[in-house]
């Protein structure tokens, strides 16, 4: 096999699929229907720059057990316990009814057992993803219906990743009896039993000493995939499917305290090669298939039987109050299962090419039909609901509670000026605790319009970000409550959750900063005010990785908030400064004086550094030394903030009013770049022309053994200076010259650039020293050992207090 021919393929997958999901995205087409598309336009079918090969399936099928690996990681086990016996009944009864009349018209249209067989567990998925988009485009993922679906559906992927496991052992083994089925059936639910138990025991241990011991930055997401792909393996090895395995590491690993860390650093991965599976699809799809009349009418049957077996689902409701017809047609869309479906079928010879395209198509048009079908029913129940008189009662001041059945209800009914106080305390409640239909019904029938802020809603908005979580701000996000009263906000969480897993619609709602700020102030040392800190989480959690300004979200929920302009400002700063501090602390300069004071006076508070500290802490990505390293950044910077006369506002802005007349002066562009690096204490005590004048004399750069000397007179006194490379001893030279040339010093300055040249002026009476015998005698003590003379009565005074870069000396004694 040609390897430049691979990378081509390669590059081309990767850039057809990437092209597909973002032409899909904005036209609102389902991005794993556009990458298939992708797939049959570059493949054989159509264009034929992409033929079939060993490499590619590789791709495709590391691409599967990372999907399945997320699909396990953004799926909580106590989920399957709270789905609800209607939500059970509606996933059991869509898994059952499509199977056997699946089963069914296979015989009818004269398949074998297997043949027929995996077609019937082909048409038993449901793709929660299309139909969640539909609903939350609407704002009504939080009705009864929706939440009935989305719950069928975490049941539903758990049914039918076991029931491929069985057909796929079934029909690669044997023929198919009772006894086969029987015996494959218990040896799957079994090592989905016993492989999720171990796993779920192991990984929190094993991930915690990885995470704990581990220096490298990439050994903990390594060992994540290298253990996804030990239990594939194990999977493979009971003749079960290898997806199974993957499935089974992502529930372990989610119960890790790793788990976000290896969603966020296998999220690139996944990006990748997820498509390349669904891109694969398409390259292996003979497109003249779809012009047999055969496959057609495979096809027309199967989709008969595909969209009646999910709308019958719909009976699981039993007596639950929901639109039926509604939960039917959410379940129809068949999508990412069905096509692993259809690939395992093809791959291991079930069915040949009528079938497979047959099967494409169903998957295709379900996907593809579904969204209009639910706007279409959804809108007309919405107008229906918000026709019905709305009675509004007495205020009360329980209005929502937890129920004697543990859910989330409402009391009364809220007058319109608490409505958003009322939700939010009800999101807050959601947490832990399940909504009630009743609940949910009113938040369907929200009041339209702005939402306006007042006491109480701001008091239940900080006690949201104090024990909230992604139930809470699911349920305000899906019923439109976050979009009428923070709508920059919710913008950018509706972009964080479409660039998200949609198999889970709590994956974009886990705003991990959030969390770890929220532990974080309730440590010692904390900033005093936490309310700007929290709302800049909430934004900067928001805004990760979505085609929106921070600042501008920031400033703009902030003003709908109504907390004033001094936390706008804070917030607005805190945002622009996320990565500020994580960045200079890994410069290799970044502990040093003059680092540290402009990051200082950028801050302007130490109120503000610890706000940031703790932002930054929250996310910090790096070895324990790294960690350490910006730790003692955040003390320096606070120490610095400690010297109003270093850092505050006055000092900053007369040393850059100084630079900016000292570069006035002067055209040479070195120079100027001199001046503006001269450290804060130094130009703070210099007049502008000083300034310039020393930055001359210093340029060019003074080499090694370069030693640049210039003598004039001042008001009856004459000024010395001495420009030079950095050295130990360097003072007390010049000091023995200008002693051995009788000169009396009156005052000196003394500064050191970070490149190493060293500057000092002196102000001397009488007699003046020649240049020329100064510059000759400070080259002969820069060879000459330094040796101290006795001197009696010295007092050294030293203080380690007055800068954190250096020890200030003191010396008393005689003239």
């Amino acid at each position: 096999m040609d390897v430049n021919s691979v990378l081509l393929d390669i590059l081309i997958v990767i850039v057809a699929a990437k092209i597909a999901a973002e032409i899909a995205d904005r036209i609102g087409f389902p991005a794993v229907v556009a990458e298939i598309i992708a797939g049959v336009l570059v493949g054989p079918s159509l264009l034929g720059v992409v033929e079939p090969n060993e490499v590619l399936h590789v791709l495709a099928e590391l691409g599967v057990i990372l999907l399945l690996l997320e699909v396990g990681l953004e799926m909580d086990l106590r989920d399957l316990r709270s789905v609800g016996r209607a939500s059970l009944l509606v996933a059991v009864v869509g898994v059952v009814v499509p199977m056997v009349t699946g089963f069914g018209a296979g015989i009818g249209l004269g398949f074998d057992g297997k043949e027929a067989l995996f077609v019937g567990a082909a048409l038993t998925a449901t793709s929660v993803g299309i139909t969640a988009r539909v609903f939350g485009d609407l704002r009504a993922l939080a009705t009864v219906e929706a939440r009935t679906v989305l719950g069928a559906a975490v049941a539903d992927d758990v049914i039918g990743l076991v029931i491929l496991t069985v057909v796929t052992r079934i029909v690669t083994e044997g023929s198919v009896s009772a006894i086969s089925i029987t015996e494959v059936t218990l040896v799957a639910i079994g090592f989905v039993v016993i492989a999720t138990a171990l796993a779920l025991r192991i990984a929190p241990p094993l991930f915690a000493g990885i995470r704990r011991h581990s220096r490298s930055a990439g050994t903990l997401v390594a060992l994540a995939l290298g253990f996804t792909l030990a239990l594939a393996e194990l999977a493979h090895a009971a003749d079960l499917a290898p997806i199974i395995g993957a499935f089974v590491a992502g529930l372990a690993l989610a119960r890790t305290n790793s788990a976000d860390r290896v969603r966020r650093e296998l999220a690139p991965v996944g990006h990748l090669l997820i498509p390349v599976f669904f891109l694969q699809i398409g390259i292996d799809v003979d497109l003249e298939a779809f012009t047999d009349g055969k496959v057609l009418w495979i096809a027309a049957v199967l989709l008969l039987v595909a969209v009646a077996g999910k709308l019958v689902a719909a009976a699981g409701m039993l007596g639950r109050p929901g639109d039926k017809l509604l939960v039917g047609i959410g379940m129809i869309p068949r999508g990412e299962v069905g096509l692993i479906f259809a690939t395992l079928g093809l791959r291991e010879g079930v069915f040949g090419q009528d079938v497979y395209g047959a099967l494409i198509l169903v998957v295709l048009l379900t996907t593809v039909l579904t969204p209009p079908a639910l706007r279409w029913r959804l809108l007309r129940m919405r107008a229906a609901r918000r026709a019905r008189p709305v009675i509004t009662g007495a205020a009360s001041d329980a209005l929502v509670a937890v129920d004697a059945r543990g859910r989330v209800a409402i009391a009364g009914e809220p007058m319109p000026s608490q409505a958003l106080a009322v939700a939010l305390a009800a999101a807050r409640l959601a947490e832990t605790h399940a909504p009630s239909d009743g609940l949910l019904e009113w938040l369907d029938a929200f009041p339209t319009g702005p939402r306006p802020w007042d006491e109480h809603a701001r008091a239940e908005f900080w006690r949201l970000l104090s024990e909230g979580g992604a139930r809470s701000w699911r349920l305000l996000t899906a019923s439109g409550v976050l979009q009428r009263a923070l709508p920059e906000l919710d913008d950018a969480l509706a972009h964080r959750l479409r660039g998200g897993l949609d198999l889970d619609p709590l994956a974009g709602l886990r705003l991990s900063r959030v969390i770890a700020v929220r532990e974080a102030l309730t440590t010692a040392g904390g900033p005093a005010s936490s309310d700007a800190l929290m709302v800049a989480a909430l934004v900067l959690d928001a805004c990760d990785d979505v085609p929106v300004e921070p600042v501008v979200v920031a400033r703009r929920t902030v003003q709908r908030l109504d907390l004033g302009t001094p936390v706008e400002q804070s917030v607005a700063g805190l945002v622009n400064d996320a990565g500020l501090l994580a960045a200079a602390s890994k410069r290799v300069d970044g502990l040093a004086e003059e680092s540290v004071l402009q990051l200082a006076v950028h801050l302007g508070s130490a109120e503000q550094a610890r706000a940031l500290c703790v932002l930054t802490r929250a996310t910090f990505v790096g070895d324990d030394w790294e960690r350490e390293r910006f730790d003692a950044l955040g003390h320096l910077v606070l120490g610095a903030l400690a010297h109003p006369e270093l850092t505050g506002r006055v000092a900053a802005n007369e040393v850059e009013h100084r630079k900016a007349e000292a570069c006035a002066a002067t055209s040479d562009a070195d120079v100027r770049e001199r001046i503006l690096a001269a450290p804060r204490e130094y130009a703070l005590v210099q007049t502008p022309a000083d300034l310039m004048r020393h930055a001359t004399l210093c340029e060019p750069t003074p080499g090694r053994h370069d030693v640049r000397v210039a003598v004039e007179p001042v008001d009856g006194d004459y000024r010395v200076e001495v420009a030079t490379r950095d050295r130990i001893g360097l003072v007390a030279s010049v000091t023995r010259a200008l002693a051995d040339a009788g000169c009396n010093v009156r005052l000196a300055t003394i500064v050191t650039w970070g490149d190493g040249t060293a500057f000092s002026s002196y102000l001397v009476a009488e007699p003046p020293p020649d240049p020329d015998a100064l510059t000759a005698r400070l080259k002969e003590l820069a060879k000459a050992r330094l040796e101290a003379r006795p001197l009696p009565s010295v007092v050294l005074v030293f203080d380690d207090h007055g800068s954190p870069w250096r020890t200030r000396c003191t010396i008393e004694a005689a003239d």
